[in-house]
């Protein structure tokens, strides 16, 4: 018999899911940034990797709230993320491009993020759970403003010294 019957099923799940790539994440993102040069790329990634163990804590009250009690749940998006991101660690031969890389698989997770704590929260609310719904909102605006750091700090310095990087 199939387990997801009700939209609260649903939510369940993708709350464990999050609750997965918010660990992994935050894992990560610890480890790359201790290995980083680039102070601003090294600042936005220890923040973000500080923000998503923030998330964890977020999400394990509102498996207190919901009396969620299993968190087995594995999110693949995130493991294929993380070993996309130590690939790329181990491929690049110029740290410029390697940033430029990094802050794409950044910006990936952050918009797996925003897509799947923005449906979520759109569920919480459905079935009147405001709360949670505030709180995942609340994440999920977090998510967007990682984003356009990683966006503007691409677009104004990272990018430019990867094309440089290239052409010589």
């Amino acid at each position: 018999m199939k387990e997801i019957t009700t939209l609260k099923d649903l939510m369940v799940f993708h709350l464990l899911s999050l609750y997965d790539a918010e660990l992994q994440w935050s894992e990560a993102l610890k480890e790359i940034s201790g290995t980083m040069a680039a102070k601003d790329l090294k600042k936005i990634f220890k923040s973000s990797g500080i923000k998503a163990s923030t998330h964890v804590q977020k999400l394990k009250d509102i498996f207190m709230q919901t009396q969620i009690s299993t968190l087995s749940k594995k999110n693949v998006v995130a493991k294929d993320l993380v070993k996309e991101m130590n690939d790329l660690q181990n491929s690049a031969a110029d740290p410029e491009v390697l940033h430029a890389g990094q802050i794409v698989i950044h910006q990936c997770m952050s918009h797996y993020m925003i897509a799947k704590y923005g449906t979520v929260a759109s569920y919480a609310r459905l079935l009147l759970q405001e709360h949670i719904a505030s709180a995942l909102h609340e994440i999920m605006e977090e998510e967007k403003e990682i984003d356009e750091e990683l966006s503007r700090l691409a677009e104004e310095k990272i990018n430019a010294k990867a094309k440089t990087a290239l052409i010589v």
